[in-house]
């Protein structure tokens, strides 16, 4: 998580933010590895969850010093120190539309992502990556929706960068 330290994980995570500054960002880096590791969810999902970049993300649990996000923007930071793992919880059992999820998992199929392999990044049965592939299914577990949510970033990103690579 990161390679923090003893007492950056121990740092107390502010309750309130001052609208009109930056953030350092290790109290909220602390958030998100709590909220990853009381829930089990990877810090992906969380970060999609609580409408943060994923690459802001990445970079505010970077294991370098040189690499980690020192200062969040106070708008991502709210977004953040606002989800609890409560709601986060919640998501292996509400219930939403599938048709978003679908789109997402035909996108990833199409692009030669293996079934098999989709299956595991969903968390979920090849059975029911066959049958959100053909529209079958009208509801998805909200987790099942924000990881296709999140796999199809992951990938569009990959895509970027290795176009980016090429030209």
């Amino acid at each position: 998580w990161g390679g923090q330290s003893t007492q950056e994980a121990l740092m107390p995570v502010p309750t309130s933010i001052d609208p009109t500054t930056w953030v350092d960002g290790a109290p909220f880096a602390a958030h998100l590895v709590h909220l990853c590791s009381t829930t089990g969810l990877p810090w992906s999902l969380v970060a999609a969850y609580a409408g943060v970049p994923l690459r802001t993300a990445e970079r505010l649990l970077a294991p370098s010093r040189r690499s980690r996000l020192r200062r969040l923007p106070r708008s991502v930071a709210q977004r953040l120190i606002a989800v609890t793992p409560e709601e986060l919880r919640r998501l292996r059992t509400s219930r939403v539309p599938a048709e978003s999820c679908s789109r997402r998992v035909g996108h990833l199929l199409g692009r030669g992502v293996p079934l098999a392999h989709l299956a595991r990044e969903l968390g979920c049965s090849p059975d029911l990556i066959a049958r959100l592939a053909d529209g079958s299914p009208a509801t998805v577990t909200a987790e099942v929706a924000l990881r296709a949510r999140v796999a199809c970033e992951t990938a569009d990103r990959a895509s970027l960068q290795q176009a980016l690579h090429a030209a």
